[in-house]
């Protein structure tokens, strides 16, 4: 039987193998160089430049649509599921923890490239927001801006373009939203990668006005 680089083992010792990698602390040491690859600013930056590029792709965000519509199940575990997630964010510590770990959250696919340039033309304008504020019940808009009741929402072509597997979600929003009496702003993904200044001052004469 062939092992590594091609030497041939016996079954003894492939079994001896296995088991040191069965070990805890040969676990941990896989773990750890795992861990150690992707700790470099530069690297992590690089994987989201690489997933940014790929995800751009029509053909690839096409796939991934029709793997997400692929995904049916029963009206029973549909229902089952849309209960538990509503018990869930009923409970308003859920709804501060989630909300407090994303905005905590360093990874760079945490935060999608547009919501970060957005969020850095606003803070030039020093405008006063909060991002991914829970509301309406289990919303979290991009940025809210408290003071003049309006909320931003950084678009992203796949999931929020028409047709998309979020559009239904997005409506739902804009009625809670309005019916609350919140304006509600939507860019999107190319008109914030094309123009975000110009969306950061539309946002700012908004807020001089009200």
């Amino acid at each position: 039987m062939a092992g590594f680089l091609g030497h041939k083992h016996s079954l003894g010792t492939i079994e001896k193998l296995r088991q040191i990698a069965l070990r805890p602390e040969a676990r941990q040491r896989s773990r750890d160089v795992r861990l150690g690859q992707i700790t470099s600013p530069e690297t992590r930056e690089r994987i989201r430049q690489s997933s940014l590029n790929h995800m751009k792709s029509p053909e690839v965000r096409e796939r991934l649509r029709q793997v997400n519509l692929g995904k049916h199940h029963s009206p029973e575990t549909r229902e089952k599921l849309r209960q538990n997630t509503l018990r869930q964010w009923r409970d308003p510590e859920f709804r501060e923890r989630i909300r407090q770990a994303r905005l905590l959250q360093t990874f760079p696919q945490k935060m999608t490239s547009i919501e970060r340039l957005l969020r850095d033309e606003f803070k030039k304008r020093r405008l006063k927001f909060e991002m991914h504020k829970t509301m309406f019940g289990r919303f979290q808009p991009d940025f809210v801006f408290e003071d003049v009741k309006l909320i931003v929402q950084a678009d992203g072509d796949y999931w929020h373009g028409p047709g998309s597997v979020n559009a239904k979600r997005d409506n739902a929003f804009n009625v809670a939203a309005a019916a609350e009496g919140w304006s509600v702003w939507r860019f999107g993904e190319r008109e914030i990668e094309m123009h975000a200044p110009a969306c950061a001052r539309a946002v700012a004469r908004f807020l001089r006005d009200h």
